[in-house]
């Protein structure tokens, strides 16, 4: 039981950290006029060491249940953090050629930061999962095993809601109009009722 909760609590640390200095990129990142994709890169590159990390850390112990589903969310959030690297690479290749095609660029970082949001919406769910399946299989049905999805998914949800009030400070219903975040939440809550329903025994999570 010790080694599956050390195992957990270090995919929790890491996944934070690397939050943090998620929101400390995108903050500095559009205080910027010109396009910087290098710290994007790094953290892209980061979070596939992560990914790994945390799927080698999870196959030591894994829960009884919710360890196919998440290596497969893991395993597809790797797809899209090297595609984020690929795309905000050849961003950069563009803002550095002679032939400078702006509107071409902002495609490029686009589709990275879509690509990037995608892939870490899919490291929390697998997370959540995680978190919620190790807990089931050491205190069972219980309450508080519920309460961690929730609590977990939703103190992202509210960073996530100041992040945009300070974002968004002077324009009406700013805050609610990020396209990116909205689908974000909206693919997160379909995974926290997915666990209701597991906790439920609606469906069994493989």
């Amino acid at each position: 039981m010790s080694k599956a909760i050390l195992t957990f609590l270090n995919t929790e640390i890491l996944v934070s950290l690397i939050h943090f200095g998620f929101q400390v990129i995108k903050m500095s990142r559009e205080e910027s006029q010109k396009i910087n994709v290098k710290d994007w890169i790094t953290l892209s590159t980061v979070m596939i060491g992560a990914v790994l990390t945390i799927l080698a850390l999870i196959w030591q112990l894994p829960p009884d249940n919710g360890i196919v589903t998440s290596t497969f969310l893991l395993m597809l959030s790797f797809i899209f953090f090297v595609n984020s690297v690929s795309a905000n690479s050849k961003a950069s290749f563009e803002a550095n050629s002679e032939d400078v095609n702006d509107e071409r660029i902002k495609r490029f970082v686009t589709f990275a930061e879509y690509s990037f949001g995608l892939g870490f919406t899919l490291v929390i769910i697998g997370f959540s999962i995680l978190g919620y399946e190790y807990l089931l299989k050491y205190e069972g049905r219980e309450i508080v095993t519920l309460i961690l999805p929730i609590a977990f998914l939703g103190t992202a949800w509210i960073v996530i809601f100041i992040y945009n009030l300070i974002n968004y400070f002077g324009k009406p219903l700013g805050a609610i109009r990020s396209l990116k975040r909205n689908l974000w939440i909206f693919i997160e809550l379909i995974c926290l009722i997915i666990i209701t329903f597991d906790f439920f025994e609606v469906i069994t999570l493989p």
